[in-house]
């Protein structure tokens, strides 16, 4: 079974804690680059699997720019700029995060669901 909406949000959240936190407890050498640019593509590829009216709801998030980020460091991984992935690492996760975990709390909220109990992250 597919996982639904809420649960790709759970994984994107998933992933965007993980890169925060490396970003702060590991040395940024080739293992934590190639760590984060699997985790982006994770955040890229349960984008591209949201539902449409998800994804219309939620206008906030770039959601073109966000799957297509995924397809250019999977397709020209040999053109991507370092510097890049650390600008959308400290400027657009950020802000990703911000409102899928509004999201997800009103999607909870809704539900009668605590939000801690879907990621590890909390707001």
């Amino acid at each position: 079974m597919n996982p639904t909406d809420k649960e790709r949000i759970i994984h994107i959240l998933d992933a965007i804690e993980l890169i925060q936190d490396w970003r702060i407890t590991r040395s940024h050498d080739e293992m934590y680059q190639s760590a984060v640019f699997r985790q982006l593509e994770i955040i890229g590829e349960a984008a591209r699997h949201l539902s449409d009216e998800f994804k219309a709801s939620f206008t906030e998030v770039p959601w073109r720019q966000v799957t297509g980020f995924r397809n250019f460091i999977v397709h020209h991984y040999w053109d991507t700029d370092w510097s890049e992935i650390e600008q959308t690492v400290a400027n657009d996760i950020p802000e990703v995060k911000r409102v899928l975990m509004f999201t997800l709390q009103q999607a909870n909220s809704e539900t009668g669901t605590n939000t801690s109990e879907n990621t590890s992250e909390q707001a």
